[in-house]
């Protein structure tokens, strides 16, 4: 009991001692304590003179019983640190000191329990552990070494990474002098030199990047910084940190190489090639793609959209490719696409973009690539205008082989069969008459071979050479060479087309033309029904079209449309129509670029378009 136990003669001064200590019998129970003690561990204001740790606090460790066990040996043990948590649960850390507790006799009667809060000397050692710790795993991985130079005693301290950045021994003795020798002769000592000079007497830090040899004759490249300090406004010394960049250097170096020459590959490919961002701006554009927009500086495109170089409707047309491309991140590959240029050439491109996909699946944005078919194009349609022509050609030529076998084939018979007669005549008025024959079918036969002399000569010329006539000109030509037959068929002319209308053709080839459009339209004229031609001008494209309208019997353009412009097609039976005029007209039309159609109906007239092509 309390009672029982030997009273300090100095009770006043242990309670107001400064430290937290704390008397403890054998019974583990709290004899006296100072003020500070009660006040440390929240017993203040509390009964606890006479209760036993155990009932005080809420957790006593087997250690602290067995260090308490030991004090009351005779024993003095090591002080210990241990963490405490208060009532509000806040952690601190405190170094417990034991000493065994004697009476005036020297009896052991108890121990002395003295604690002090280390918690900031903990959190200290802590902190400067893990600063060590992390200093020597980022130097260690980063190949970052840290120096130190005093003035006072001209004291050079390094780290070990340094001796390796360097490349020397570790008996090798480094000072501020010999290790600004490192650096390579030239631009990086000179600058190291001024760095340390000016941090010296201008009080200036430093960074530089620059390049060193080691003791091995090995060059590497460095990242340097450091400071001066100062005490009291005065200069005492240096500190500094070196890091290996080597590697970093190469393989940016490398990278930029590897830069320039695909930079140089797209820029020297015939190809229009950029990069895009997400919002459609310019990211790169080669070459090709700078001349296509008439752009010299890639700086001036380069975070500029289509927006910014095109017009609203075409932007906005290349805007929704891009989103589409993004959002299903599927390329759009060799899709034509044409621009109209201001001088009203078509451009045709076919264009290709790919997404450009992030490590995480995002889109970042895309490629495109553009090439300028507009050539292939013209000459794919120059291809199939010969293909075209061939073909019509290959026609024309079955045709008229046809045509010629048939009618020489005709006429060969004819001279045979008369022939024959001739030879086995004996009564000489019908052998005179047989003879008239033989002289007509000649005259046919030579008729025939001008014609198709005429209609290879058409289509065998190979210098047509068109002149700009005026048409009302050549017109009134051919009417006063038609003069008779037109008065004869009291035939009535209008030309609704002005005397300043010039055309582009083959002067010889529209007057007859002209001669066998106007003779058609008398020799298939209504009976009792005067003729009326009219002629009239449009314009269509390339094309000059003279209309000729006539008001004779027509035709049934159904039925007989396929076969209007065939050799030796006649429709109406006249005796002197032999088929020849359409099929010429059209050959020679055609020879000069120009086409021919025609509308006729049964009862009512005919019309002529003739289409003469201005531009080739």
């Amino acid at each position: 009991m309390i009672m029982n136990t030997p009273i300090v003669s100095n009770q006043f001064l242990i309670k107001q001692l400064p430290k937290p200590t704390a008397f403890i019998n054998k019974e583990f129970k709290v004899v006296l304590a100072s003020d500070k003690w009660a006040e440390d561990f929240n017993f203040k204001g509390k009964d606890y003179i006479g209760k036993s740790i155990y009932e005080l606090f809420d957790e006593v460790s087997t250690k602290c019983t067995n260090t308490l066990l030991a004090c009351f040996d005779g024993k003095f043990p090591e002080s210990k640190i241990d963490v405490y948590r208060d009532n509000s649960s806040k952690e601190k850390w405190l170094e417990w000191t034991n000493t065994p507790w004697y009476d005036e006799q020297e009896n052991i009667i108890g121990a002395i329990i003295q604690t002090a809060d280390v918690t900031e000397r903990i959190k200290n050692e802590l902190k400067t552990e893990k600063l060590e710790f992390q200093l020597n795993e980022t130097g260690e991985h980063g190949k970052i070494g840290h120096w130190e130079y005093q003035k006072l005693n001209e004291k050079f301290s390094c780290c070990h990474m340094i001796r390796r950045i360097l490349e020397v021994d570790d008996d090798f003795e480094i000072n501020i002098d010999n290790s600004v020798d490192f650096y390579k002769a030239g631009y990086s000592r000179n600058t190291i030199s001024m760095a340390i000079y000016a941090a010296m007497e201008k009080k200036t830090t430093w960074n530089e990047k620059l390049q060193i040899v080691t003791a091995k004759g090995n060059e590497k490249w460095v990242n340097v910084s450091g400071k001066p300090l100062y005490t009291n406004g005065e200069y005492v010394g240096l500190i500094g940190i070196v890091q290996d960049i080597t590697d970093y250097v190469q393989k940016e170096q490398k990278t930029k190489d590897n830069e320039h020459l695909l930079k140089t590959l797209i820029n020297n490919l015939p190809l229009q090639i950029y990069i895009k961002d997400t919002q459609s701006k310019k990211l790169l554009a080669n070459k090709s793609e700078l001349q296509f927009l008439g752009i010299e500086n890639e700086n001036d495109i380069i975070g500029k959209d289509d927006f910014d170089v095109y017009d609203k409707a075409t932007a906005q047309k290349f805007r929704d490719e891009d989103v589409e491309v993004m959002i299903s991140q599927n390329p759009m590959l060799n899709k034509e696409l044409t621009r109209n240029n201001a001088d009203g050439s078509v451009i045709t491109f076919l264009t290709s973009k790919i997404p450009l996909i992030g490590d995480n699946g995002e889109v970042t944005g895309l490629v495109g690539i553009s090439m300028d078919i507009s050539e292939q194009k013209q000459k794919e349609k120059e291809l199939k205008n010969l293909i075209s022509v061939t073909s019509s050609q290959n026609k024309k030529l079955i045709n008229f082989a046809h045509i010629v076998s048939h009618n020489l084939r005709s006429h060969s018979a004819n001279f045979a069969m008369l022939l024959d007669f001739l030879g086995n005549e004996e009564d000489e008025k019908e052998k005179l008459r047989i003879m008239d024959m033989l002289t007509d079918s000649s005259k046919n036969l030579m008729e025939t071979l001008h014609n198709l002399n005429d209609i290879v000569a058409i289509n065998t010329e190979s210098n047509i050479i068109k002149k700009e006539v005026n048409f009302n000109k050549k017109l009134n030509t051919v009417l006063k060479q038609l003069k008779t037959p037109l008065n004869k068929a009291k035939a009535t002319v209008i030309c609704e087309i002005s005397d300043d209308v010039n055309i582009s053709v083959v002067p010889d080839y529209l007057k007859n033309i002209l001669t066998n459009i106007i003779t058609n339209a008398l020799k298939y004229k209504k009976p009792n029904v005067d003729p009326i031609i009219k002629l009239s001008v449009n314009y269509v494209q390339n094309y000059t079209v003279i209309s000729i309208v006539d008001n004779g019997l027509g035709l049934d353009i159904k039925k007989y449309g396929a076969k209007l412009f065939g050799m030796y097609k006649t429709f109406h039976g006249n005796s002197d129509a032999k088929g020849l005029g359409l099929y010429i007209t059209k050959n020679q039309i055609e020879a000069m670029n120009g086409k021919i159609d025609a509308n006729s109906q049964v009862g009512i007239g005919s019309t002529f378009n003739l289409y003469f092509n201005e531009k080739n």
